[in-house]
């Protein structure tokens, strides 16, 4: 079927978003389907302001984490995605050169693919960036690091002993999970507002970047009281 960048195809979408309901049921706590839900939900609100394909935005943004980072194995999490998006973009009846600009915006799109070099080239590919990252801040950020550290064998909280207002050099390249959810933030969350791509997600990423400021501010805070 022939695609035009402003149709919603609404009975393929369903159909992907039922195959995603399903695949990511076991994936860690941070990573089931509420998550790309919620990015599929900031990156349409994202799009509003930005001329994209919607469907390739859409879509892309439900498949992003199809595949977990413990069912991976020996590849990049967000490569095994794009694959597995390929066969279920297949399945559903989407054509090839829709499939492969999926495929193009969630490896683009990655973190991960960021921390190695690569930036997004089309507007897709920056609009979920973007609403990928922000869904890794504010109040629902803050409660997908503490249940991605706990999947992934946290044996701690961990103490804020860095300046939120100023943290140390992004270093999550270097690990996989850190020593505990409160360094996540230092490593990786509180930097992740420099890295906005699009003019609405860098105004998004202020707001929720004060909120986890605050919220570090406040454990510390609970942490000496309790010395």
């Amino acid at each position: 079927m022939n695609h035009k960048e402003n149709e919603i195809r609404e009975d393929y979408l369903k159909k992907v978003i039922d195959y995603v309901r399903r695949e990511v049921r076991n994936s860690d706590l941070a990573h089931r389907f509420d998550h790309v839900e919620c990015v599929a939900k900031i990156a349409k609100k994202i799009s509003k302001k930005e001329k994209v394909d919607l469907e390739v935005v859409l879509v892309s943004a439900y498949l992003h984490d199809v595949v977990s980072r413990k069912e991976s194995r020996n590849k990049p999490h967000y490569v095994a995605s794009a694959e597995k998006a390929r066969e279920i973009l297949r399945k559903v009846g989407y054509n090839e050169d829709f499939i492969e600009k999926v495929y193009d915006v969630i490896v683009e799109a990655s973190y991960e693919s960021w921390i190695s070099g690569i930036r997004p080239k089309s507007k897709e590919a920056k609009v979920l960036h973007d609403a990928d990252l922000l869904e890794a801040m504010g109040a629902r950020g803050i409660a997908r690091a503490f249940a991605y550290a706990g999947a992934y064998g946290s044996k701690e909280l961990g103490e804020v002993n860095f300046n939120p207002e100023n943290p140390p050099k992004n270093t999550s390249h270097e690990r996989l999970v850190d020593s505990s959810p409160i360094s996540h933030f230092a490593s990786k969350l509180l930097h992740l507002r420099n890295m906005m791509l699009t003019q609405s997600g860098k105004k998004m990423a202020k707001e929720k970047h004060k909120f986890m400021v605050r919220f570090l501010k406040q454990y510390k805070r609970e942490m000496m009281q309790n010395k």
